[in-house]
């Protein structure tokens, strides 16, 4: 009975309660509708286990005449649905950041080779800044900022750090006044 408590639950938080559960259903009806049930069901009406394991392997990795195999469609499937999900938020930051040229320094970063990244992080981790500071301001990526957008940079940096730091001693203070007996405050 609690088993099929925990498993009502998970499905009701994957599948309803969650921020991506509409696009995690939906995903999860995809799937679904790809699977053979009819090649399934006899695949299973044998008696010998291994038999059973093979029979399913084959249909899930069978490729009829060089097409991708079950499995490699539902693994396609996943990622690409993963990758619309990111280029969804990854919109919906240009249209919010509403600078061109701050959006296309950090597109090069991203599509930049290892070695690159790697210099830029050791840089920002040296120099003790956030990463995202460090690439916009670095010379590597084209176009060049303006005065203007560097400013612009660092204030917004100053500002993300000032509003941590406060929520991290409001965070500490009211911790303190909770561990603080009511007769010592």
């Amino acid at each position: 009975m609690l088993t099929r408590d925990r498993v009502a639950a998970t499905i009701y938080h994957v599948f309803l309660a969650e921020d991506n559960s509409p696009e995690l259903l939906a995903q999860a009806k995809r799937i679904h509708s790809m699977m053979p049930y009819t090649a399934l069901k006899q695949i299973v009406r044998f008696a010998n286990p291994a038999a059973v394991m093979s029979g399913v392997l084959d249909l899930f990795l069978a490729q009829p005449f060089g097409a991708r195999s079950l499995a490699q469609r539902v693994f396609s499937l996943a990622l690409n649905d993963g990758i619309k999900t990111f280029q969804k938020s990854i919109d919906s930051l240009v249209l919010k950041i509403n600078d061109p040229v701050l959006c296309e320094k950090l597109k090069r970063f991203c599509n930049a080779n290892e070695d690159t990244k790697n210099e830029i992080r050791s840089e920002a981790a040296v120099e003790d800044i956030d990463l995202i500071v460090a690439i916009l301001r670095s010379e590597k990526f084209e176009p060049e900022l303006t005065p203007e957008q560097i400013g612009k940079i660092f204030n917004a940096y100053v500002a993300w750090n000032n509003a941590v730091d406060n929520v991290c001693h409001r965070i500490c203070i009211s911790m303190k006044l909770r561990l603080t007996p009511p007769g010592r405050r």
